[in-house]
């Protein structure tokens, strides 16, 4: 047993099929902890060899769940084509795209919140909690039932995004004082509150742009978005991937499409 290696190990994991894989490294690494307390074996390779391949198997499955198209909704690599379309087609519809499909927020919700709902330090939005939420438990929502509210954290390149947001609506501020004074963090022409359905002929617009199937706009808070699939998201959306640097006094306005026919009429 002492001359079995960490890549004799590694070769006979390597064939064992994906439904026993976890159980059969959990008996190897039993084996030789046993081996080893009533000295069968001087050294443990197992403990090496089992972490690699672990590792190595978390890697294939996050790539096809990255993949993979489920049923009903969008495949994270689905999803970033259509935040990248989304950038191009309806900016406007950028930030909200990111808020409902990262931190599974419906866009009532979304188009409720201020910047003072907003803790920069530690990158959560507070809300009120629904009476009744169709989603699972997620990982990055904590609910706090008796204050009737719940917290949501948000992911690094999505805070990049709130914080170009502010920097808009303080640019806008600077011109007209009096405008977005309740600090809606989407807003629509003169400052005001987006209503609920400013959503659907952009949405149309990225949806017609899409060489997939695509769904209702509610399905993108269904989407299943692994830690690696954020690193992607954030490698490839991230600020420093907006385009050329945007001077900080000027901060560009995103003007949807029918705001701009609105505007020449």
């Amino acid at each position: 047993m002492d001359n079995v290696t960490a890549s004799d190990l590694m070769d006979i994991l390597a064939k064992v099929p994906s439904s026993e894989f976890y159980r059969v490294c959990d008996a190897v690494t039993c084996f030789f902890r046993d081996a080893r307390n009533h000295y069968c074996t001087t050294q443990d390779n197992s403990a090496d060899a089992v972490r690699i391949m672990k590792e190595r198997k978390k890697a294939e499955e996050d790539l096809h769940n990255y993949y993979e198209v489920p049923s009903g909704t969008y495949s994270p690599q689905q999803l970033l084509q259509m935040l990248q379309i989304c950038k191009l087609e309806a900016p406007v519809l950028y930030l909200p795209m990111l808020l409902a499909s990262t931190a599974g927020l419906r866009i009532s919700e979304i188009l409720e919140v201020t910047f003072r709902d907003i803790h920069f330090y530690n990158q959560t939005i507070c809300l009120s909690l629904p009476v009744k939420d169709d989603l699972p438990n997620r990982t990055d929502t904590i609910t706090i039932p008796e204050e009737n509210t719940k917290m949501v954290y948000l992911a690094d390149f999505v805070m990049d995004e709130i914080r170009l947001q502010k920097e808009r609506l303080e640019a806008c501020q600077k011109t007209a004082p009096d405008f977005n004074p309740s600090g809606y963090l989407i807003w629509g022409r003169n400052g005001s509150q987006r209503q609920n359905n400013f959503i659907n002929k952009p949405y149309a617009r990225i949806c017609a742009k899409c060489p997939f199937p695509t769904f209702p706009w509610k399905e993108l808070r269904r989407i299943k978005l692994s830690a690696s699939s954020m690193k992607r998201f954030a490698q490839t959306l991230g600020a420093e991937n907006s385009g050329p640097p945007q001077p900080r006094g000027i901060p560009k306005i995103p003007i949807d499409r029918s705001d701009l026919i609105e505007l020449m009429k």
